[in-house]
Formats: structure tokens, sequence, C-alpha cells
């Protein structure tokens, strides 16, 4: 109907010329857009919202309220660094671990869904950057950081100057950080701030040095986690962000307890910088709490005063209540005094879930703790565990370990108890508080108290029964405690455990620590001289003598045994330069397996070596009788100069340690006997037969063959 009427006909057909021009003029790009925009990439953003959602990401990056601020949180060591295998403690913030990942895991997925179709269906459209930083991103939520780093070098080399480069480089600095790649990603912080700087990202910039900074606090230089800050503040024009900078750099002094200079820094905020309202606030608030830690009450009880009068600050005033608390606290000596706890419950009541109030639960339980107080700081633990804060995850975790040490603390006396009544019982029940004074130390050693995980660790080797695994596992635990304070008791515990318990999962760990990887605990043959030779090529012959002969005792009728002793020959001749105990090896070969053809290679060696310790000559014949053709060629013609090297060796003559090893009869081979005796016997049926018209004193065996 509408396309015959008269009047409508015309417009329609204008309508599509004008389309048909528009597409003409922008070619397939426009549509190309604007369909990966709908119906992808838009949606691969609002899940990406949700996600961050999950996360609580969006909060910290808003920054509407005033930062949450606990000296001694960290529990730093400023007098040295962490090692530089070990990650910084502070990444495991940025790391999304699996209970926070599980709710949204499917939108995650969904993300690397989308991302790859924009990617490959629409390679031209203008969203291909955008998607390529949430792909990274998706990946690094999902801690797959070398997919992670993959996307990030991609859209860098792609897009260097885009939108999103600023964002790639700080993902991959984490990313590397996270592969405990320092080196990378140290650098990588640099490019990421020199390109924030290029695009004014603040934001970026700001995160960079946060990192750089929380580096340098782990590695004990302050100054170095200040600097970064202090350098931006020259170059930055902008007051809003130089008073950003300035509050960062107090609440590093702040965090670590250098209260002076953090209320000279809050002070400057203040005075040389122009400060938004969230800004003036906690610089006031934290120049009070500085009084207030420097024992200067009255003055910060005055100044938190001033603040509550402010109605621009009325909105935080649970802010102010918690540092009341804590200048209560500095003032009473007594955490149990019931005036303070009083407060306490009016500030619980008044300000439920508030993040500031869960830290100062916080900051009690760790006094108590510190007094040795543990019942009463698992109250305050738990308090501070209830909703997600800044100190959530601390707060859990001495929280838990305090519960579990409770736990095992009150099993144990039960258990002593049953002992005085009960005897016949005593060994599971010894078992049990073994167990339990294990689970006690290990909860010392979580706290970082190692003085009490290795008297606990004692203790439950003591009431442990000596040849059982667990007695194993609780001297590895010793063992581990000791590498520092005793390397020495610690190794010899490391091989007492690998040793006796070779089989047990701890014992892989011993050998591990000990430089054996995975090599000190195998069953197979195969496996096991394949550990002896990789202990050979590192040099630890006595790992590798142990191994071989364990081939040779425990698999005998392997075809891998007379290998294993013909190595171990090899090893002690070529490696260790103990030629005696070559020839009893080589000697227990040929007596073993005198058909195999390991056997077969030593054999004239042996005699060779025999025949120079009792002074008798030997001609060539007598050498290469019992050689296959290929063997009398290659010791006749390609290896004389090694053959020479050989008789060098032997020129002082060998001196046999090993015993007298007899030789079984085989008929048309040997008559039985020692070796020594079937050598003489071959001497005297070879008197007179030379071969061709070489003087005898010039044969020389066959070289040994590398293993």
């Amino acid at each position: 109907m509408v396309a015959t009427d008269p009047v409508i006909r015309p417009r329609l057909i204008s309508i599509l010329v004008i389309i048909t021009g528009i597409a003409g003029f922008s070619g397939c790009a426009w549509y190309d857009n604007k369909i990966t925009y709908f119906n992808t990439y838009y949606n691969m953003q609002r899940i990406r919202g949700e996600v961050l959602d999950e996360f609580d990401y969006q909060e910290e990056l808003k920054r509407n309220r005033p930062r949450v601020l606990i000296p001694g949180m960290d529990s730093l060591k400023l007098t040295s660094g962490p090692p530089k295998n070990a990650t910084y403690q502070f990444l495991k913030a940025l790391q999304i671990d699996r209970t926070k990942l599980q709710p949204v895991a499917q939108k995650v997925d969904s993300m690397l869904i989308k991302g790859s179709k924009v990617v490959g269906l629409h390679p031209k459209s203008e969203y291909v950057e955008g998607a390529l930083f949430l792909m990274a991103e998706a990946y690094f939520f999902r801690s797959e950081w070398v997919p992670s780093q993959q996307k990030c070098i991609e859209l860098i080399e792609r897009y260097p100057d885009g939108e999103y480069s600023p964002d790639a480089h700080i993902l991959l600095a984490k990313v590397y950080l996270m592969q405990r790649k320092v080196s990378q990603g140290t650098q990588m912080l640099s490019r990421a701030i020199d390109v924030a700087w290029y695009r004014d990202r603040y934001d970026v910039a700001s995160e960079a040095y946060r990192i750089q900074a929380e580096m340098a606090i782990e590695d004990g230089d302050i100054e170095k986690a200040v600097m970064p800050y202090k350098q931006a503040l020259v170059m930055c024009d902008d007051p809003l962000q130089r008073s950003k900078w300035q509050i960062e750099i107090a609440s590093i002094y702040y965090r670590i307890g250098k209260f002076e200079l953090a209320q000279a820094a809050f002070q400057k905020v203040l005075d040389d910088e122009e400060p938004d309202a969230l800004g003036q606030f906690e610089s006031l608030l934290y120049i009070a709490s500085c009084r207030a830690r420097l024992g200067h009450y009255d003055e910060a009880s005055g100044l938190y005063a001033k603040l509550e009068d402010r109605k621009a600050f009325t909105e935080w005033a649970s802010f102010i209540q918690a540092e009341r608390l804590s200048l209560d606290r500095l003032r009473q000596e007594n955490n149990k005094d019931k005036t303070l706890l009083a407060r306490e419950r009016f500030a619980d009541t008044s300000f439920v879930g508030k993040p500031e109030l869960m830290a100062q639960s916080f900051q009690k339980g760790m006094s108590l703790y510190k007094i040795g107080d543990y019942p009463e700081a698992i109250k305050y633990f738990a308090k501070a565990k209830i909703i997600r804060t800044p100190v959530y995850d601390v707060a859990g975790k001495y929280y838990t370990a305090l519960r579990t040490w409770d736990e095992s603390k009150r099993k144990v006396l039960i258990l002593e108890q049953h002992l005085n009544v009960d005897t016949s019982r005593r060994d599971s029940i010894m078992r049990v508080k073994a167990n339990e004074l294990y689970t006690i130390g290990r909860v010392h050693e979580q706290l970082d108290v190692q003085d009490s995980a290795l008297a606990y660790y004692r203790l439950a080797w003591q009431a442990s029964d000596p040849k059982s695994e667990d007695a194993g596992r609780y001297l590895f635990a010793q063992a581990r405690l000791l590498r520092d304070k005793d390397p020495d008791v610690s190794d010899s515990l490391f091989e007492y455990v690998s040793i006796t318990w070779p089989r047990s999962p701890f014992a892989k760990e011993a050998a591990a620590s000990l430089g054996y990887t995975a090599d000190a605990s195998i069953d197979d043959a195969a496996e096991l001289y394949a550990s002896g030779t990789k202990f050979r090529l590192i040099k630890d012959y006595a790992f590798a003598a142990r191994q071989y002969k364990s081939v040779a005792s425990r698999f005998p009728e392997s075809d891998m045994a007379p290998k294993a002793l013909y190595a171990l020959g090899w090893m002690f001749e070529r490696d260790v330069h103990k030629n005696d105990s070559a020839l009893f090896y080589y000697g227990q070969l040929i007596e073993r397996y005198p058909r195999s053809e390991y056997a077969r290679e030593v054999r004239a060696s042996v005699e060779f070596a025999l025949a120079k310790i009792n002074g008798v000559e030997v001609s060539d014949s007598t050498l290469l009788k019992d050689l296959d053709k290929d063997l009398l060629r290659r010791g006749t013609e390609q290896d004389k100069n090694v053959m020479q090297q050989l008789i060098d060796r032997n020129a002082n003559a060998l001196q046999v340690s090993g015993p007298n090893a007899t030789v079984p009869q085989i008929p048309g081979l040997t008559n039985g006997g020692s070796i020594n005796t079937m050598l003489q016997d071959q001497l005297r049926d070879a008197q007179g037969n030379v071969l061709g018209k070489r003087d005898s004193t010039n044969i020389v065996p066959p070289p040994l063959p590398k293993p």
C-alpha cells in the first residue's frame, strides 16, 4: 500500500538515495562500527561494570569517602625487603581470589567471548582497541597472567597512542609483578607514567605512583616511596591533583608510624595546596590523629571537636568518632576499662557496619594480641571482619588462626585428661595429641612467631611414633624453620626425612630444599637411573651413586641394572677420579651380567687394569679376543688417543678396594673363580700369541664409552 502511494513513493526513493549516499561516503566502516557497538561492545562494557561492582572496585575509583589509615597494619620490616623471588604483599589485594570470582565467573567468560568476536569478526572497527583491553582485564580477573600479558602487548603494539594505551601499560606492569618479573614490572611502571602524562591521565599516573610506593615500602626504602609523588608535584600544575598527591605522601608517613613527618605533610596540604572538601577533612582528621599518637591528647581532642562543629563534615562523623575511640585507648592503658567499653558499644550501635569502626576493632584486637590475650583478641577480630573493609582480610587471617589455636589447645587439654584416666589407648591418643600440637605450631608460624612454632613442632615430634610418617612431617616442619637460623641442622633433617620416608610428599619437598627437586624420591628403575644422571651432571656424586645403587639393588632383573653399574664405574673413573671404586663396580658388572653389552664394553679394560696391578704383560689378542669385530676395529684404529689417555691414568697401577668378586662358571667363556684367576688363566693361554708384528707393550684396551 505504501509502495504504490503516489505521494509517499517519491519520499521513500529520496530516503533510499540519502542512505545510499551516506553508505557510499563512509563505506562499510560506519555500518561495521554500529553493528559492533550495539551487538557486542556495549554488552562487554555493561558486563565489565557489573563485574567491577561485585569486586568493589567502583567505590575505590570514585573516592568519595575519606580513606581509612591504620598505622602498622602492613607489619612492615623496614630493615630488609622481601626476597627477590617473592611476591610483594600489597599485590595480594589486587588479585581476585576464587571466592570473589565465582559469582561473576560466567560474566568474565562472556567478556572474553564477546571480545573474541569483536577482534575476529570486526577487525577494522574502532572498538578493537577497547575489546583487547577488556579481554586483558578479564584474564587478569581470572589470574591468567600470560594471556593477559599477551593482550596488553598486542594493544600497545597496535595502538601505542590509543585511548586505552595508559590502561594497558599499567595493567601490563601489574601482570609482570604478579609473575615476579620485578625488573620488567618496574620498567613498565615508568612507561605507564610517561604515557599517562602524555594523555593527561592522572588516574593512571596516581596508580603507578602508588604501586611504586608500595614496592619501596616493602623494600624498606621510605624515601624512595615518596620520591615519585614529590617529582610529580614539581611537574603538575593542577592544584587539586597536587593536593591529592601531597595527601598520598602524608598517608605513607602515617602508615609506617612516622607521625611527625605525617603531621607536617598533612599540614602542607592545607597551607600550600588547594584541596577539595574531602582532602581538607582527611588532612585535619589525621593531623589530630598524629597529635594523639605523639601524646598531645588535649590538642587532638580540640581538633576533633572543631571537626564535629563544621557542618560540611557532618556526613563523615563516623570517622571522627572512630578516631576519638583511638584517642581514648591511647589515654587509657587498661583495655578493659568499663568507660572505654561503654564508648565502644555506643560507637558500634551508632555507626553499624562502618569501615572506620571496623578498623578500630581491628586495632583493639591487635593490641590485645600483642600482650598475649588471645581469647579477647578473637572477639575484636570477629567484629572487624563483618563486612569488607581495608582490614577485612588481615582481620580474617588473625581470627581464623586464633580460633584454630583455641580449639587445638582445648583438645590437647582434653586428651591429656584422657591419658590420666585411660592408658589402654595411649598410642592412638598420643597420635591425635601430636597432630593438635603440630596444628598449634602451624598457627604460630602463620602469625610469624617462629620460636613458639618451633617449640610446638618439637613437642609434636616427641609425642609421635618415631617410625610413623607423621614424625617425618614434624621433622620437616622443624627443618623449614631452622633453614635460616641453623642451616647445617636444617640440611641434616631434610636429608634424614628424604631417606627415611622417600615416598612421602614432604620428602620431595625436603629433597627440593636440598636442591634435588623431584628426582630425590622415585620408584621406577628408568626414572631412578635418570635421576642419578641428573645428580651426576650437577656434580652431586654422593646422591648420584645412591640412585645408581638403588637401581642395581632394587631392580636386579631390569635392563637398567647393568647400565646403572656401568654408569657407577664410569662416574668414579671419569668424574670422581677414584679408580679403585671404578674397578670395583666394573667388576660387579662383569660378575652379575657377563653377557650384557656393558660387560663386553669394560671387560678388556678391567683385564688390562688387573694385569697392570699384577705386573703382567698383556698381548692385544688376550685383551680383544672376546670382543666383536666392531669393538676390535674401534680398539685398534680410531680410539688410539683415548686409549693412550687410559694408560696414562693407570700409570701408577690401580688399587682394588672392593671384594675379590667371583665370576660365574659359563661354558665356553670362564671356569669360575675370581677375576684375577680368570685373568691369569687367559694370560697363560695367550703366551706368544701376538696380533701381527706389533709390540705387545704398546697394546692398550679399548676406551670406555660414555654412558
